[in-house]
């Protein structure tokens, strides 16, 4: 069974891939927004055309709720970062950041950290998230 300390670092690391999507969507919505001239009317027979400036407030408005979803996942992230900050031990706060942040390979992170070995780094890791899960369960995050 995988813990709620493992569940939140699962989605931590994650996030940064929803993040990513949402820019290049917004990305190209942007691209569309500066090309709105290729928008033609668009008419289906017998009903009313789309006039340009409708479909270009519609790209607007689309940006708009992408930017906001983004915020929201740019906060969830800055929230479950600092939950990581609760950590007492600042190996193991580096551990998890370097891991689940930063996203470094296990080798560059024993590296950063002094040279400590692979089952040091696996060690920490382990004891990092089960403080991290005592701390979860005591504040219910």
């Amino acid at each position: 069974m995988v813990s709620k300390a493992q569940e939140l670092l699962d989605e931590l690391q994650k996030l940064d891939i929803d993040i990513k999507s949402r820019m290049d969507e917004i990305n190209e919505l942007e691209a569309g927004l500066l090309s709105s001239p290729k928008f033609q009317v668009d008419k289906i027979s017998g009903g009313k055309g789309r006039k340009i400036d409708d479909v270009y407030t519609q790209l607007v408005v689309m940006k708009e709720a992408i930017e906001q979803d983004t915020t929201e996942i740019i906060n969830r992230k800055l929230e479950l970062s600092r939950v990581i900050n609760k950590l007492k031990d600042p190996k193991q706060r580096t551990v998890l950041r370097l891991t689940y942040i930063v996203k470094k390979h296990v080798l560059d992170i024993c590296n950063d950290l002094d040279g400590i070995s692979i089952p040091t780094y696996y060690r920490l890791k382990r004891s990092a998230i089960d403080e991290l899960d005592t701390i979860i369960n005591s504040d219910n995050v």
